[in-house]
Parts: structure tokens; sequence; C-alpha cells
């Protein structure tokens, strides 16, 4: 790997020219640590760069089409220009820092360079007028652009009418860092018009649930595919029932929703619970494949909320009820470990599931029955969870027996915080300690259901057609085993943080 710390000699300056004309990717972060040292660039090896290479370095890196360049000094964003070649087509910006001014002049460079982007993410914590004229220009020259994810506060009526002008924009989302220094609501100033983001289908916007309400109750919204809600003002009931109403009146064909609302408020009643009437509009959504809802609250539903969950949304395949609240949550606000059953046996294309449990549990446990499972359960979370205070068994089954007849083979069983959490609900001292303690509890408990689930992989398959029939009638359907390795590369995606993706969500 090289750090760029370091010149490369004439001597093996061939060699490193045949080397860089395979490189396809660049990926700089100046707040990693390589080797116990602060890796940066070189300033003499990026001057003997310029020199050798006067014309964007087109000659050095043929094949390169992505960079990634995370920074938090203005000396290291300009060193990103000797990477700006004609063949980039994948540009994702991060600045720890008021470097606005640095970073207008970078966005100024593509155009002389020819540069046709198809994907630009920028990530920046502060705010400058004259970035956001030069962001404009940059956005109404690059035609290409299928995917832009910008800071939240972006979103003024010169951005936003130049988005709107992109012919192929297919993905356009909002973010921001986790101390960020402008306020959310600050340059909000998305609207939609008539004949504009035409090609648009997923829809990333953070900002204050009443405004992310009203923008979501205007006319002339594209038809779209995936929609994620990101909110971090205090949790109003009203603004929540009004943001699902309006979601299912001008989204109804939504595949794919998350919400994610961690409130500000330091001192809110933990034994508060989101009641699940609040998202009862949103099963009129009823091509919903994929649904999450996170907060630091749990939220509040019981068996006849899930039979309807599951007659609205019959072709459900991934659903996260609100698993890592925070820890302080109320011990009454979480579900008996008998409703993974519930869920198993109404949902029949269920592939994830994650629940937030009741630690004082005392359910008595249901015998295996032939209506459950249906092998496509791949994985199971239970985020958060505090640890049960039993082991209730009827019929001879235990708790961790229970949950393994109810996944299917080669399931993943998880107990964890997700990335939203971390970033949102940062926890120290004893809230930090019973984080741990938990999650090295369901690591144990995913352990031993791991075990069980390796000597019965015949088990699912032989009653999951009383159920949902046999997986061979539908061609629809994937089998167990693809259901489970599709389930877990999506897990392990959403762990990964992308630059300035969203948010956050993983399972």
């Amino acid at each position: 790997m090289w750090e760029f710390e370091t010149e490369v000699s004439d001597a093996n300056r061939e060699r490193f020219g045949r080397y860089a004309s395979y490189i396809h990717s660049i990926d700089y972060d100046e707040t990693d640590v390589y080797r116990g040292h602060e890796a940066r660039p070189s300033d003499r090896v990026v001057a003997n760069m310029f020199l050798r290479h006067p014309t964007s370095n087109a000659s050095l890196f043929p094949k390169l089409n992505r960079v990634n360049w995370i920074v938090v000094g203005e000396e290291a964003l300009m060193h990103l220009l000797v990477f700006l070649v004609p063949t980039l087509t994948t540009l994702q910006i991060g600045c720890w820092g008021a470097l606005e001014g640095a970073c207008a002049e970078v966005l100024k460079a593509l155009a002389p360079r020819r540069i046709l982007l198809t994907a630009l993410q920028i990530a920046m914590s502060t705010h400058d007028q004259a970035f956001l004229e030069s962001l404009s220009d940059t956005l109404a020259n690059q035609r290409r652009l299928i995917e832009v994810c910008l800071p939240h506060y972006t979103a003024s009526r010169q951005v936003v009418a130049a988005l709107a002008a992109l012919p192929s924009l297919e993905e356009y989302g909002s973010w921001t860092f986790v101390d960020y220094q402008v306020p959310l609501a600050f340059g909000m100033e998305f609207d939609w018009k008539e004949g504009a983001f035409m090609a648009l289908k997923t829809f990333k916007l953070m900002a204050p649930l009443a405004h992310a309400a009203n923008v979501m109750s205007r006319p002339h919204q594209p038809r779209l595919d995936d929609l994620t809600i990101i909110s971090r003002d205090f949790l109003e009931h009203s603004h929540l029932r009004q943001l699902c109403s309006s979601i299912s009146t001008t989204q109804p064909n939504l595949t794919k929703l998350r919400l994610c609302i961690y409130s500000e408020t330091v001192g809110r009643d933990p034994s508060h619970a989101i009641p699940f009437s609040l998202i009862l509009p949103l099963l009129l959504c009823t091509a919903l494949q994929e649904f999450r809802i996170r907060s630091d609250l749990a939220i509040a539903f019981n068996d006849e909320d899930i039979a309807n969950m599951a007659s609205a949304w019959p072709e459900l395949q991934h659903l996260g009820l609100c698993g890592d609240p925070a820890s302080d949550v109320g011990l009454v606000t979480g579900q008996p470990l008998r409703s993974v059953g519930t869920f198993v046996q109404s949902f029949c294309v269920l592939q994830e599931l994650s629940l937030y449990l009741n630690t004082s549990d005392t359910d008595m446990i249901p015998g295996i029955s032939t209506r459950s499972p249906p092998s496509r359960l791949c994985i199971l979370d239970f985020g958060t969870s505090p640890i049960p205070t039993n082991n209730t068994n009827s019929g001879g089954l235990t708790k961790v027996e229970y949950v393994a007849s109810l996944l299917a083979p080669h399931a993943e069983i998880k107990g964890e915080r997700s990335h939203g959490h971390t970033r949102f609900l940062p926890a120290s001292g004893a809230a930090e300690a019973e984080y741990s303690r938990r999650e090295r509890f369901w690591s144990g408990f995913a352990a031993e259901v791991h075990i069980i689930l390796s000597g019965t992989t015949g088990i699912a398959e032989e009653i999951m057609e009383p159920l949902c029939g046999s997986p061979e009638r539908s061609s629809e359907t994937p089998s167990a085993q693809s259901s489970c390795e599709q389930g877990s590369s999506l897990s392990q995606s959403l762990m990964v943080l992308n630059l300035v993706s969203s948010y956050l969500w993983s399972n």
C-alpha cells in the first residue's frame, strides 16, 4: 500500500507506472492511523506528481474511476486535485472542519478537466454561501449524475433547482455529521416541481419531523421506490402521525421505507413508547418489502398489530421495529419472546426481523407447531434487548431451542447496537458497560442457536410447506440458502460506514 509519504524513486518509477495503470479506485482518510502514525500525503510527493503529470495525471491513472477523500485540513484536500482525471465517475469528499472554500475550488476543477461524474457525495460540517453557488454550478454541468448525497443545509433553492433538472438522477440524499454545526432546519428549501426529478427513485431526507411531513405532503412528487427519513428533534406524536399519513398518501407504492427518529431531549420518559397507532397509516403502502423504524424509544404493538402488518404487507421481507432503543427504556415497552413466533407464522416471506424484547417476559414458550417456521427467517436481531431474567420452558423447550426452531438453516442471530444507535446515542460509563454486557450475552446466545441449527437443517423445509407452500412452486421465492446469503450480504453491507450515506441504516 502506497501511503503518499515516500516519493517513488527513478529506478522504480516505470514499475510504479505499470501498477498505477491498473488502479480503479483510491481511498484516503486523513483521520485514520496507519502503522502507529498518521499517514498524510507528502507535499514533496504531490508536487513531484504535478510536475511529471501536469495534465491531471491522466497518463499515470488511465483507469481511475473512483476517489474517496476524507480530510481534516485544507492542504490535504487540495492534494485531491492530483487524482481528478477524465476517467473519474465517482467522487466522495469528506471534510472535517471549515473547508467549504477549498471544496468549492475542487468542484470548479471538474469542468476544465472534462470530468463527467455519475456519483457525487460530499460531507461537511459547516456552510458557506460561496460553496452553495459553486455546488449549484457544478450540478448544472454534471448532466450524467445518477446518485447525489449532500449536506442537509445545501437544500437551497438554487441547488434544488440544479438537482431537479438532472435527467438521470435516480438517488438523492441529504445528511449531516454527528457534531453538525448547522441547525437541522437551516437551508431547508426543498420542494417538488411539476416535471422535475423525473428519474428519482431513492430519496433520503434528514430534517425535523414537521418539515419532513411538509415535504412529503406536497404535490408533483416522482414515484419513489425507496424512502429514508432521519430526524433528530423532539418526538412530537402529531408530527410523526402527519409524516406517516403524508407518505401513505403521496407514496403508496414504496417498496422500502426507513424512519430514523432520535430525540435530542435528554429528559425523555423511558417508560414511554411510540404508539403503533402513529404509524398505522403506513399500512396503506401495500407494496412494502422493507420497513424499518429506529428511535431512542421502543415501539408498542401487540399480536393484533402484527396481524394487521402481515395482512397489509404480504411481500415484506425485512422488518425492524425499534430494536435498539436507549439503555434506559422502561422494561414494559419490550416484546415477549413468543412474538418472534407470531411474526414467523404471520409473514410468509420474512427474511429479517429486528425486535426489542421485554426482560421481565414471563410468557410461556409455545412448542413447535406444524405452522412454524417458514425457513426464510435468516436474520434475527435483538438489538439492545436486556438479558432475559429466566429460561422459561414449556414442553421441554428452552428459549434457545425455541428461537432455533423458528429460524432457517444457517440463520444469523444478532444482539448489538446499530450504526444509527452509536451515532445518535453515544454511551459512556455505566450505559456503555451495560451495552457491552448485553452484546456479550446475545453473542453467546447466537452461538448456542448455531449449534442447534447445525444439526437440524432439514426440519425447516419439512414444516414450511403447510404455511407458505413449497419453495419450488414459486419462481419468485428464493431458496432458504439463497435467502440467507442475501440477508447476510445485506447485513454486512449495512454495517459498513459509507462516506456520506445514510444512514444509518444497518439492520
